[in-house]
């Protein structure tokens, strides 16, 4: 006698091919979840928050929306948070700044 669990799908929305093919989706799912076969994706590890050498002061500033997704796409590809880069960026900022003087 067969006593493997069978998922029914708990709602109907008809039979539409894009319908099954969400019911097959997750019916896999439920079965990769119970043979615990899902993989994971790990999160990048956060870096290290290392002790500055000299006093430090906090910077609010507003930036457009567009600059705000590109800086944020940049945290989540490195995995750094968005102090760590603005802060890279001030500094080279005022690195080419001070060299024209």
């Amino acid at each position: 006698m067969n006593n493997e669990k069978k998922h029914e799908a708990p709602f109907n929305f008809g039979n539409s091919p894009l319908i099954k093919q969400t019911e097959k989706s997750l019916q896999d799912g439920y079965e990769a979840i119970e043979k615990k076969e899902m993989t994971h994706v790990a999160a990048p590890e956060p870096q290290p928050v290392e002790k500055p050498a000299e006093p430090t002061k906090g910077v609010q500033t507003y930036i457009p929306m567009s600059m705000y997704r590109r800086l944020n796409d940049i945290k989540l590809t490195r995995g750094e948070n968005i102090a760590t880069l603005v802060a890279q960026a001030i500094e080279l900022w005022l690195d080419v700044q001070e060299s024209k003087q």
